[in-house]
C-alpha cells in the first residue's frame, strides 16, 4: 500500500529546506509532500494516500482542526500517524488535537530524525497485509471510494480485528454506516469505545449515529460530555445545536449555534446549523439557497436534505427536487452521494422521465459500486414502465398474456 507523507507547516518557517538538508530523512523511505496552508493540504490528500501527517504550529487554530478533522474523514484513526511538532505545547492545545486522538508531540530540534523513524514505520506497516494497521487503513480506503463491494472485501480481509482492537471497530463503525446501517455502525462504535474510552473521535461518531437514527437525548448527553472536555470544538457545538434542534429546544440550540459561529463563522458546520433551522421553520427556499455554502456535509444533514426532495417529489414538485438532489449531490461526503442519486431516481420516475431515471440508475450503480439488489428491482421496474410509456404513446396497448 502506497503512502505518502505530508509535511504541512503552519509556521511559515523553513521545514522544507530543513528536511531536504537533513541526511535523515533520506531514510525515511515515503515520498514526500508539503504544504504551508489547510487549502494545499487538503488538495494533497483529496489526491494522494497520506500517511503520516505532520503539522508544524505554535498553538492550536482553526486551520489546525481542519486538518485532523480531513485526515480522520479521508485516513481514519490512524492517530500514532499524525504529529505536532512543537516543543512547548500549552495544555489546552493538548487537550484540543487529544481529540482527534493526537498524542505525538516532537521538539523542533529533532523532528526530522524522529519524522524519518515514523515514516519508516509506516512504510514497514503498509507493506504488510496481516498487520492490524495495513488491515484498518485497506478499510478505511474502501469506505473512502463508496465502493460498497470494496468495503465488504475490505470488512472480510480484517476478519474479527475490530473485536478486538479499537481502531479496526471505529473503521468498520465508518464501513457499516457507508452502507447504511447504522445499527452496526451505533454496535461498532460502542464497542470501541468499551476497549478505549479516551479515544475521543469514536465517542463523537456514536454520537452522529445516534442522531441519525433518532436518539437525540442519547447523543446530547455524548455531545456535552465531549463539550465539557473541550469546549473549543466547532463540530462539537455544531452537533450539539442540530441535536437540539431536532428536540425542539431552540434556545439551547441557538446558545450553542452562536458559540460554533464565534469560534468560525465561515464553516460549513455553522451553514449547516442555519439551514436546519429555516427546513423546521418551512423556509425551503432560503435553506435551499445555504447549499453552496456547504461541504462535506455528513449523513445528517445529508438526510435532511434527502427528506426535503422527497417531500417535493410526492408533492408534484418533481422539478425542484431534482435541482435540490443536484446541488445537495455537488456537496455531501462521497459515500452519500448514491443515497442523493437514489431519490433523483425516483424523482425522475414520479416525472415519468424514465429515460432520466435510467441515466441515474446507471450513475448510482457507479457511486454505490455495484448493482445492489433494490437498485436491481427499481432498474427492471423502469424499464417495464418505459415500455408501456412507448406502447400507451403509439396508441397500443401491450398484449394481453395468457397464463
Amino acid at each position: 500500500m502506497e503512502m505518502s507523507c505530508l509535511i504541512v507547516d503552519l509556521n511559515a518557517g523553513d521545514a522544507e529546506a530543513k528536511w531536504n538538508a537533513s541526511p535523515a530523512s533520506k531514510e525515511a523511505l515515503l515520498d514526500t509532500k508539503f504544504a504551508t496552508n489547510p487549502e494545499d493540504a487538503l488538495a494533497i490528500m483529496a489526491s494522494v494516500m497520506v500517511s503520516p501527517l505532520i503539522i508544524h504550529v505554535q498553538d492550536y487554530s482553526q486551520a489546525v482542526q481542519t486538518l485532523l478533522s480531513a485526515y480522520q474523514a479521508a485516513f481514519g484513526p490512524m492517530s500514532d500517524f499524525q504529529v505536532i511538532v512543537n516543543s512547548d505545547p500549552s495544555p489546552q492545545f493538548m487537550v484540543s488535537v487529544f481529540e482527534f486522538g493526537v498524542e505525538q508531540f516532537v521538539a523542533n530540534e529533532t523532528w526530522v530524525a524522529e519524522v524519518s523513524a515514523i515514516c519508516r514505520d509506516v512504510k514497514e506497516k503498509m507493506s504488510d497485509p496481516e498487520c492490524a494497521e495495513y488491515k484498518t487503513m485497506s478499510l478505511v480506503i474502501a469506505v473512502r471510494s463508496a465502493d460498497a463491494g470494496q468495503i465488504t472485501e475490505a470488512q472480510a480481509a480484517a476478519g474479527d480485528l475490530a473485536t478486538y482492537d479499537f481502531r479496526a471497530a471505529y473503521a468498520n463503525g465508518k464501513a457499516s454506516e457507508a452502507t447504511g446501517d447504522y445499527s452496526a455502525a451505533i454496535d461498532n462504535y460502542k464497542s470501541a469505545t468499551g476497549m478505549n474510552k479516551l479515544f475521543r473521535p469514536v465517542s463523537t461518531r456514536l454520537g452522529e449515529a445516534c442522531l441519525i437514527t433518532g436518539r437525540v437525548d442519547e447523543a446530547i448527553e455524548i455531545f456535552q460530555k465531549l463539550e465539557r472536555s473541550n469546549p473549543r470544538d466547532i463540530d462539537r457545538k455544531a452537533s450539539l445545536a442540530s441535536s437540539y434542534i431536532e428536540k425542539g429546544d431552540f434556545e439551547m440550540a441557538a446558545k450553542y449555534a452562536a458559540e460554533a459561529e464565534k469560534l468560525d463563522a465561515g464553516s460549513s458546520r455553522v451553514v449547516e446549523i442555519k439551514a436546519q433551522v429555516m427546513l423546521c421553520q418551512g423556509d425551503f427556499t432560503s435553506a435551499f439557497a445555504l447549499l453552496d455554502q456547504m461541504s462535506n456535509v455528513g449523513p445528517f444533514f445529508a438526510a435532511k436534505l434527502n427528506d426535503l426532495g422527497i417531500k417535493l417529489s410526492k408533492s408534484g414538485k418533481g422539478k425542484s427536487a431534482l435541482s435540490l438532489y443536484q446541488k445537495a449531490h455537488k456537496v455531501v461526503r462521497v459515500e452519500l452521494k448514491y443515497k442523493i442519486t437514489l431519490n433523483a431516481v425516483l424523482a425522475c420516475r414520479r416525472l415519468g422521465d424514465f429515460d432520466m431515471a435510467l441515466k441515474y440508475v446507471a450513475r448510482c450503480a457507479r457511486e454505490y459500486g455495484s448493482l445492489f439488489p433494490k437498485l436491481a428491482k427499481i432498474k427492471e421496474t423502469l424499464e417495464k414502465e418505459r415500455a408501456e410509456q412507448a406502447l400507451a404513446k403509439a396508441g397500443t396497448t401491450p398484449p394481453t398474456q395468457v397464463g
